[in-house]
């Protein structure tokens, strides 16, 4: 292995945050490339500390920022001092999104039917076959929780459930495939009769993993509802879901499973 990228040894940094306490980030940088470059002398080890402590601490930074900015939830806090210290997030429900990645497919739609629900949409899942890539609905979701709403102003949401493994993140291709799958099933639910002209619509996509790059930027410039799995885990946790969602079977070699086909299937941010 060549030297690594600043961009690396920030994904290696997180990796090897296991405690909620403050830490200095070139002790974690350290350890994580003395854990990643076994053949390499601590001297050696200690120079690339030295060489990329500052980019590594901006990219970590920037990470917070665009989650924040996404309406997610941090999995780390960094401070702003020039020598960094680093820590876990508290209250990261890291284990429940960790569930969630492990339950059937469908059973994972339904769980953000369910969230939906919760939020105070009628939703339901769509057919578990010939989907057209639209896996959740809600409508009648209203812009504030009390009051009257004309109907025409409800929100439609439309949905896609991706269950994939961690690490296997969402592309702006995927995202814009979803778009198009939405906008068709919206015209088909206008001429069913099932929503009226002027119903503002949100298109929601929602995975147990999270979104590259590209995907956040272009979800951004669109509107999307977008939620990776920590995020979607603490929605979960708030609207009081996580025992039913415990209480779900695990799917079968679910650690290698890396989408939501197997079973046979072709929100801003609460505070």
């Amino acid at each position: 292995m060549g030297v690594p990228s600043s961009q690396v040894c920030s994904v290696w940094v997180q990796e090897e945050l296991t405690n909620v306490k403050w830490i200095l980030l070139r002790d974690v940088l350290f350890a994580a490339l003395k854990r990643k470059l076994i053949n390499k002398s601590e001297e050696y080890l200690w120079d690339l500390v030295e060489g990329n402590l500052g980019p590594v601490a901006e990219h970590l930074r920037d990470s917070v920022a665009d989650r924040v900015v996404d309406g997610g939830t941090p999995q780390f806090d960094i401070d702003n001092d020039p020598s960094p210290y680093i820590r876990l997030a508290e209250n990261v429900p890291s284990a429940l999104a960790s569930k969630l990645r492990r339950i059937d497919p469908y059973d994972f739609e339904k769980v953000c039917a369910d969230v939906l629900s919760a939020l105070g949409a009628t939703s339901k899942v769509t057919q578990r076959s010939n989907d057209g890539g639209i896996d959740f609905i809600g409508v009648n979701l209203k812009f504030v929780s009390t009051g009257s709403v004309p109907l025409a102003s409800t929100i439609v949401v439309i949905g896609q459930a991706k269950r994939y493994k961690e690490g296997n993140a969402i592309s702006e291709t995927q995202l814009r495939e979803f778009v198009g799958a939405a906008t068709l099933r919206r015209h088909q639910m206008l001429k069913d009769g099932n929503i009226r002209p002027l119903s503002p619509m949100l298109l929601a996509f929602w995975t147990t993993s999270e979104f590259d790059r590209n995907a956040r930027l272009f979800a951004r410039e669109l509107g999307l509802w977008y939620m990776d799995g920590i995020t979607l885990a603490a929605y979960v946790s708030q609207l009081g879901l996580e025992a039913s969602v415990r209480a779900l079977n695990e799917f079968p070699n679910s650690g290698n499973t890396p989408d939501n086909h197997e079973s046979g299937r072709t929100l801003p941010r609460l505070h």
